[in-house]
Parts: structure tokens; C-alpha cells; sequence
């Protein structure tokens, strides 16, 4: 069982090797084409799911991303005004409880009519619900029903919406209480699942469901196509539908066969996934459908001719919206109906619902409502909702520094596994994001999105870079490490500071001219792993293993041969996973002793240490949480001190394709010739819940004060100092990280606090 909190606490007494306390910082400018990217480090969005929430308490409402590609949560809070849209991406709400739990899918609505919304996600068997209980002092929630039943009549049973699809969650029937449509387990018609809260409490608060048409709109998806046929009723539907009635009795064989529609050869038909968005598109106050397909790129609209408490679906729009253009994303799409530009009325959000096959860097639509929310009219704004403002290179980001111009500022190439294009290519780039700012003042531009024209080089997908000079020239060599699990090596043939490669070897061979082959996804670091001042090449791979390849030539012509396909016993793959996806980043600590951080499939950073003289041995893992950042799937990070504080800094890719960028404040404010620098003061206890003090080594002077700042860097409380022992005011805050600075006679000192609930 793993600990939430491992080690992401900054103590005074921390040795030197593991100085680091990372927090976010999305202030490094990023300019591409000429514009500055709003959120640059948010991480990417591949394929989000759209709800609204007030996050910060403040009474607007705030877009909550819930991106099933690492099943991770992505907060923007709203600081707009009306029609004035301007979100900024927080880390402030990442350690909310259940957060980092929720899987496949999740979207948020208000089932207990007090104007919070409550979150409903997919759990083995159906879904559950967790509802909101912040009071105005954080964000929080509770579980209230693990596995929501509902009513098939005659059983009971739990209301199944698969993984796979969206279920619409919306008041059908307009009596105030949240309803539940969605397909069938078997077949192709759309279950109606009214909740009775009102009826039989009174009240919108709980959630009972019951059956009351099992072929909602007497219409029927065809089973091998996108089609769909109106005025189709289905058997065994319950008496009076969508109106309380007498129950209908059936066999458990007559349920069986209910649920198991056939094919032309008589085999039995599952449902295979659709997405589906209850939504009044004429004003008539019934609900229309939007529905999305998971074979097929459109977006189909169905017009409901009937009543509130009869649906009858009389028209179809198959290429939504017919009058504007038309939805188009390759696979799945999934539509969402959300304010998104502040001025009061909900727009249509399209996105793709399948983990391939899809838009990665463009799969965000949005369409403005220029109608009325009652009444909506949808015009077609852009592709890139979003993520036009990150670093977003698609599927897979994987960042690599080196410093292509020697301007002794280091740069950023991020590599990924591929771009979709339409068709299913998935071309593959290294994007060079060149540093244009100062030794101590980051900022970076993108100069390059198809560094060195690889894309086209043969090497496929999954290319990951890696420099070191091989040749012995002073200059630095690459190295790519590709999808099959070969490397390639490339010389730096530049005649002047910017480096320019060239293809030297395909395919790179140990000393007994053996292919090098790790398997798949090979992801290479150029290291001195041995300390013989010789480059050696460390190997990630797909299985979640490190191979070390040992240097046994010279600094100018090595030869490689493989001296342990599972250094210090490392595997990041999971008991519940069988693959790993490692990607090891080796680095020199402040004692000159070497440390591993190893990214992974579960999106987890782990830390080794015991390296040294223990090459054959087991290393030490101090983290499999390592500062308790996890900002998606198959995650990879580089260490640099860009910003000249003696720390180093973080860069964090995952594989929504995008990076997110982590300034080390452990020495924020240090002066490292004063001996009050590492002993100023304790935080107790951290983690904590609900009071912590600090805690001084020394008295303070009269003007000293000490300040709590929230993940958004703004300052929450400031303490005047009165004592040694100085009470936070950290009762009520919401969870999360937050830092707690000290300043006195012209210094300041930094340490992290850890808020749990």
C-alpha cells in the first residue's frame, strides 16, 4: 500500500543528496510562433472530459478536465469576467480526495440540488457517486454510494454503464432529480433509469433509480454501423412507459433475452460504446440527444417529436451540425455541454473517447453558442480548445536537455511517440524548444518542431534522444533510441557552435557486433555510469527494466557490451501491470554521488540510491512517489538548474504530450555562508491536517514574519512572529501542498507544508 505523503517533505536537517523540494512554476515564458503559451507547463490534454465546478470557492465556475489518458484530473480556474474568458492551470487541487482514484471516466454534476456538483465515475461493475462536501473552506468529497443499483424490474441490480462509454446524466424528466440514460448491456437501445428521489422523498438528495423504458426514444443504433432507425420499438419494455405503472414480471431466461439481441446467424450482440449527451437543441424543454459512435468520427443528433414524459425521436442529424461544420474526429467522439468563454450560456465541447486511433494535439472543439442556453446554436470556433496554450506534442512527451547552440544555455528538446494525422499515421518529431532567457531566468522558444527533420528519417516512432560526445571531438553526439528497441547514432558534424547531426550508424552494435535490442521503446541516457570517465549508456525499456551498457573502448570510439539488463535491480512495473515503461535519468548529487530517477507507465517517479560500488548489487529505492508529483502516465524527467540558486529544477513529460515545469525551492532565499541558511526553523507535524506550528531554532527579531502561499503562488496568511513556536492557520484550508516562508534581518527560508483531510 502506498503512502500518499512519501517524501515530499523539506527538512532543515535533509542531507545534501536529497535536496529538493519541487513546486510548480508555469511563469517560465514559452513562445511559439511568436505568441506566448498562456499554459505552457499544464501537462497536455488528449482526451479530456468536460465538467464545470467552483474549485476555488470564489462563486464563478471553473473547468475540471478528467483526461482518460492516465486517468489524471486537469483544474483551470477562472479569473474572467463575463464573456472575458481566462483560465489558469493550477496544481492547487491535486491531492483532493478522489482524485487520483478515478478511473475510465468521470463527469460532475449537482444530484443534491445544493449547488455543488458531485462527482459520478466509472468503478468495476457500474459507477459510483462522491458528493460534494466543501463548506466554503476547500474542496472536498464523500463517497455516499460505492455501486449505484437501480430498479430492473423485477431485480435489482446495479445500474452497469461500461468503461467504454458516457452515460447521460441528466433531470429527463424535469421533477428536480438527476436521471440516468445510457445503453444496454446487450444491444443497441437506450435504457431510461428515472430517479425516484423526488417521488418518494420529497426531495432531489438521493439517488433511486428504476427502469422506466428500456427503448427511450423508440429508436435503435444498427449494431454495424453508425446508423440509426426511428420508430423502432424494442420487446419486454415496461408497461406505461416513462410513467409509474404496474411492474412487469418477467423470467430470468425473458431477462437474458431482453439483454442478448442476435445478429443475421443468430450469435449474440454486445453493445460495443457510445457517448451519449441529453441536451434541449430546439427549445421545447424535452431533451434531445447527441450521441457519438465508437467506430465512426461524427457526431449524430437526434430530435425528440415527442413529450417530457414520452420521448419519440422523429429526426436525425447524422453529420451534427449539419448548418456548421460538422463534428470530424477520426474515432469516438464525445460531446459536452459547458460554458467555456464566461458569457452565461453552455457551448458544445467535442473530444475523443478512445485512448488510439485519435486526435492528440488537436482533439479539443469547440463550438461557441451564439443562440440561447435554452435554445442553443453552435458555430465552430477551433480544434485545439486549450491546448493551442501548451506544450502539447501529442501522444507521448519525453524532454531531453541539451544545449544545441552553445550559448552555455541548456535547452529543451521534447520527443514523443507520435502525431495522429487522419488515416492512423502517427509521424514522429523532436520539438526544440530553444532557452532565449538568462542564467538565471529561464524562458523558451520553439524553434524547431522537427528537429533535425528525423520525422523523416525511417527511425519510426518513439524516437528518445540522447547527447554525449562520443567521438571525443568536444562537442556532443546523439544517440536515438527507438520504438523496437534499437539505438541509432548520429555525430555531430558542426563546424561552429550549433550542432548539426548526421546519420553514422544505423542500428548500434556491441562488442561482439550483435544488434543492441532492449525489447521496445528503448530510451537511452549517456552517463559515466562506473566513474572511468567514460560515457556509458543507460536503457529504458517497454518491461520496465534499466539495461546497462557498459564502455569498454576509449572516449572517442566506445564499444559497447551489455553488463546488466536489470541494473540495481530496478523495475518500475507494477504487480497489477506488466509493463513498465522506464525512463532513467542519472545524475551527480551535491556529494558527487551518483542517484537514479526513473520515470513510469504509472506515471510515478522512483528514486534510487546505493549506486556507487553496487553496480552488480540492488540499489536503494528511497521513493516509488518521488516528491509525490504524478502528472499523468509513462512520465520521463530531467534535472537542471536553470535558474543559478545552486538547485536543481525539474521538467516533468507524460503521455498526454505535454511537460510541465517544477522550480526547486529547498535553498529559495538561502544564503549558503550563513549558518542560520539549513537550521531556521521545523514545520510539526507535516504532513498535517488541521494545526501545525513552526518551529524556530533561534529567536527572530521584531519585524520578522512568516508566510503560507498556496500552489498558485499566492499568499493566503501572514504571521507576525511573537514566539519561538508559531501557530499556521491552516484549519479549514483544503488539501494540498503549500509553502511556509520565513523572513527575518533580510533572508528568507522556504519549506513545504503537506495538508491532507
Amino acid at each position: 500500500m502506498k503512502h500518499t505523503f512519501l517524501l515530499p517533505l523539506l527538512l532543515i536537517a535533509t542531507p545534501a543528496s536529497a535536496q529538493f523540494a519541487l513546486e510548480y512554476d508555469g511563469s517560465a515564458p514559452v513562445i511559439r510562433n511568436g505568441s506566448p503559451l498562456q499554459m505552457a507547463w499544464a501537462g497536455g490534454l488528449n482526451y479530456p472530459q468536460f465538467s464545470d465546478i467552483d474549485l476555488d470557492q470564489d462563486g464563478d465556475k471553473d473547468l475540471w478536465l478528467f483526461d482518460k489518458q492516465g486517468n489524471k484530473v486537469v483544474t483551470l480556474v477562472n479569473q474572467g469576467t463575463a464573456g472575458q474568458p481566462d483560465y489558469v492551470f493550477s496544481h492547487d487541487f491535486d491531492l483532493v480526495e478522489p482524485f487520483r482514484d478515478l478511473k475510465e471516466w468521470a463527469l460532475l454534476r449537482d444530484y443534491n440540488c445544493d449547488g455543488k456538483e458531485d462527482i459520478f465515475s466509472y468503478t468495476t461493475g457500474g459507477f459510483a457517486v462522491y458528493k460534494n462536501v466543501s463548506n466554503g473552506n476547500g474542496l472536498a468529497f464523500q463517497l455516499v454510494v460505492p455501486l449505484v443499483t437501480t430498479n430492473y424490474q423485477p431485480t435489482v441490480a446495479n445500474l452497469y454503464v461500461t468503461q467504454v462509454d458516457l452515460p447521460g446524466i441528466e433531470d429527463i424528466d424535469l421533477d428536480g432529480d438527476l436521471d440516468i440514460m445510457t445503453f444496454s448491456i446487450f444491444g443497441n437501445y437506450v435504457e431510461y433509469h428515472r430517479n425516484l428521489s423526488m417521488e418518494l422523498y420529497g426531495t432531489c438528495d438521493s439517488l433511486s433509480f428504476e427502469v422506466r423504458n428500456r427503448c427511450w426514444g423508440y429508436f435503435s443504433e444498427n449494431l454495424n454501423n453508425n446508423s440509426v432507425a426511428l420508430n423502432n420499438p424494442c420487446q419486454y419494455n415496461v408497461p406505461n412507459p416513462e410513467i409509474a405503472g404496474e411492474v412487469l414480471r418477467v423470467t430470468q431466461q425473458e431477462l437474458h433475452d431482453l439483454y442478448t439481441p442476435t445478429n443475421e446467424d443468430g450469435g449474440e450482440r454486445a453493445h460495443v460504446g457510445s457517448t451519449i449527451l441529453p441536451i434541449d437543441l430546439d427549445g421545447d424543454e424535452d431533451k434531445d440527444l447527441l450521441l457519438g459512435d465508437v467506430i465512426f468520427d461524427n457526431i449524430a443528433a437526434l430530435y425528440n417529436g415527442g413529450s417530457v414524459d414520452s420521448a419519440f425521436m422523429t429526426g436525425q442529424d447524422t453529420l451534427f451540425p449539419v448548418y456548421d461544420q460538422s463534428v470530424h474526429l477520426q474515432i469516438f467522439p464525445a460531446p459536452y455541454y459547458e460554458d467555456v468563454d464566461n458569457d452565461g450560456k453552455r457551448d458544445l465541447i467535442v473530444t475523443p473517447n478512445y485512448k488510439s486511433l485519435s486526435q492528440n494535439f488537436q482533439g479539443v472543439w469547440w463550438y461557441k453558442n451564439t443562440g440561447t442556453d435554452a435554445a442553443p446554436i453552435f458555430q465552430f470556433q477551433q480544434p485545439d480548445l486549450f491546448q493551442n496554450r501548451m506544450i502539447d506534442v501529442g501522444e507521448g512527451a519525453y524532454p531531453v536537455l541539451f544545449d544545441h547552440n552553445g550559448d552555455g544555455l541548456m535547452d529543451l528538446i521534447v520527443a514523443n511517440y507520435g502525431y495522429f494525422i487522419f488515416g492512423g499515421n502517427y509521424p514522429c518529431k523532436l520539438a526544440l524548444f530553444e532557452n532565449t532567457g538568462t542564467t538565471s531566468s529561464p524562458a523558451f522558444t520553439l524553434v524547431d518542431d522537427d528537429y533535425e527533420d528525423l520525422s523523416i528519417s525511417g527511425i519510426g516512432n518513439a524516437m528518445y534522444p540522447a547527447f554525449g560526445d562520443m567521438d571525443g571531438d568536444g562537442d556532443k553526439d546523439m544517440y536515438i533510441g527507438d520504438l523496437q528497441g534499437r539505438m541509432h547514432y548520429f555525430t555531430n558534424i558542426a563546424t561552429g557552435p550549433v550542432a548539426d547531426f548526421q546519420l553514422t550508424t544505423a542500428q548500434i552494435t556491441d562488442v561482439g557486433n550483435n544488434v543492441i535490442d532492449v525489447g521496445q521503446f528503448a530510451t537511452p541516457q549517456l552517463f559515466d555510469v562506473n566513474g572511468d570517465a567514460l560515457l556509458d549508456l543507460l536503457v529504458g525499456e517497454r518491461n520496465g527494466n534499466i539495461n546497462y551498457l557498459r564502455n569498454m573502448g576509449t572516449a572517442s570510439a566506445p564499444i559497447w557490451t551489455l553488463a546488466n539488463d536489470s541494473l540495481g535491480g530496478v523495475v518500475v512495473a507494477e504487480w497489477w501491470n506488466v509493463t513498465g515503461y522506464s525512463v532513467p535519468h542519472m545524475y551527480l548529487n551535491d556529494l558527487n554521488e551518483r542517484e537514479l530517477l526513473v520515470g513510469s507507465e504509472v506515471g510515478w517517479l522512483y528514486h534510487y540510491n546505493g549506486i556507487d560500488g553496487n553496480l552488480n548489487g540492488i540499489f536503494n529505492q528511497t521513493d516509488s512517489m518521488w516528491q509525490d508529483v504524478r502528472e499523468g502516465e509513462r512520465t520521463a524527467v530531467s534535472l537542471y538548474d536553470f535558474d543559478n540558486d545552486g538547485y536543481r529544477d525539474a521538467i516533468i513529460g507524460n503521455y498526454r504530450g505535454g511537460v510541465s515545469y517544477w522550480k526547486n525551492t529547498f535553498g529559495v532565499g538561502v544564503n549558503e555562508n550563513d549558518g542560520l541558511a539549513r537550521d531556521a526553523f521545523t514545520l510539526a507535524p507535516n504532513p498535517a491536517t488541521e494545526q501545525a506550528e513552526v518551529i524556530l531554532q533561534q529567536a527572530a527579531s521584531a519585524d520578522a514574519r512568516i508566510s503560507l502561499v498556496n500552489g498558485l503562488g499566492q499568499v493566503i496568511a501572514n504571521v507576525p512572529v511573537r514566539s519561538r513556536r508559531i501557530s499556521l492557520p491552516v484549519q479549514g484550508l483544503p488539501a494540498g501542498v503549500y509553502m511556509v516562508r520565513l523572513q527575518d534581518r533580510g533572508q528568507q527560508w522556504t519549506q513545504r507544508l503537506i495538508l491532507t483531510r
